[in-house]
């Protein structure tokens, strides 16, 4: 069964008295899913479908497949248990486990955490960045000023030095991932993501 959602109003009338939306089935999101409106978690037990952007306070677990097309952002732990596709950025301030065959975020992953999330072995994500609160840290690493700027701005003076910071072995792995992902962020799109989303 296929629940579907158009308007705010609608999706916030889904929340128990916790502030958690349950949905036993598949849930179907054709609106925007506001910041701030309260939402302590979702738990689909089947496929989440979100025609825009999904913000959620809480934690959100998906028991099927989650697609995305907007931007991502779960304030607690985001858990898939099939593939999860995100068109737009996905900011996850708290644990991401994928269990799926894959994982795709076509924007950019936010990440804050010294370990890498759980992935399944095929996945693509465009670029990984650290959180905006992290960029004194990330200046001393890098041993270059990256005190002003937005993230594009950032990651081009970065890039142009990925190649030499690669060299140097003192990144942990999670800071190499992240380089690595900054260095090939101009690739095309593995032909595999165009396949998957043709299905």
């Amino acid at each position: 069964m296929k629940k579907i959602v158009k308007n705010t109003e609608e999706l916030l009338a889904l929340r128990g008295k916790d502030g958690v939306i349950r949905i036993e089935g598949d849930l179907r999101i054709e609106c925007e899913v506001p910041f701030g409106k309260e939402i302590a978690g979702i738990v689909v037990d089947g496929n989440l479908y979100c025609d825009g952007n999904l913000y959620c306070d809480g934690y959100l677990h998906c028991s099927g497949y989650l697609h995305c097309s907007g931007n991502l952002r779960c304030r607690g732990y985001l858990h898939c248990s099939g593939y999860l596709d995100c068109i737009g950025n996905l900011h996850c301030s708290g644990n991401l486990y994928c269990r799926g065959e894959y994982l795709v975020i076509s924007g950019d992953l936010i990440w804050s955490h010294a370990s890498m999330p759980h992935m399944p072995e095929r996945y693509y994500i465009n670029r990984v960045l650290p959180a905006a609160w992290q960029r004194d840290y990330w200046q001393e690493r890098l041993g270059m000023d990256i005190s002003n700027g937005c993230y594009d701005a950032l990651c081009l003076l970065v890039l142009k030095n990925a190649i030499n910071l690669l060299k140097d072995d003192k990144w942990t792995s999670t800071e190499r991932w992240m380089l690595e992902t900054l260095r090939d962020s101009k690739r095309e799109l593995p032909q595999w993501i165009a396949d998957a989303r043709s299905v």
